[in-house]
């Protein structure tokens, strides 16, 4: 049991790692945007400026938007990271199956934790519906494969 929360605390760690390159990347892409406009306003002509200007705010308001989806996610991360185990498969639950180890938190595929390959999905994906609220010796299928639920942290 202490290994499989030492696990998790890994897999809270390496999600949030992920989430966290995200926001950068998407702070540094927006800073840019602002630097060209700057950019933009000092050297364009009137009737240039109209359209570069409107194709880069249309750029920062989908980066605004990914922003904020990743700073939820960040919280979701936070919020997992401090809820007691259940005995039944929720959002932040470490699910052992015959077929796999997956962490219900945010979808970012395989992840390798100390030679130990986990699949990071959320409970909004397919395999997250079927698992959510299902307890240890449950069965379901999904797309004709048969999972047994193993164990649960």
């Amino acid at each position: 049991m202490e290994e499989s929360l030492q696990l998790k605390a890994k897999l809270i760690a390496h999600c949030r790692a992920h989430v966290d390159r995200v926001i950068d990347a998407i702070r540094s892409s927006m800073a840019n945007i602002d630097e060209a406009r700057a950019n933009e306003t000092k050297s364009s002509s009137p009737e240039e400026f109209e359209p570069g200007i409107a194709l880069m705010q249309m750029e920062e308001d989908k980066l605004a938007t990914q922003l904020a989806e990743n700073l939820k996610v960040r919280q979701i991360l936070d919020v997992i990271e401090g809820r007691p185990p259940s005995e039944k498969i929720v959002a932040g639950s470490l699910v052992a199956t015959n077929r796999g180890l997956y962490f219900l938190a945010i979808g970012i595929g395989k992840c390798v934790i100390d030679g130990t390959t986990v699949f990071c999905t959320s409970l909004e994906s397919p395999i997250g519906r079927a698992m959510n609220g299902k307890v240890v010796g449950d069965a379901f299928t999904l797309n004709d494969a048969s999972f047994e639920v193993t164990g649960l942290v």
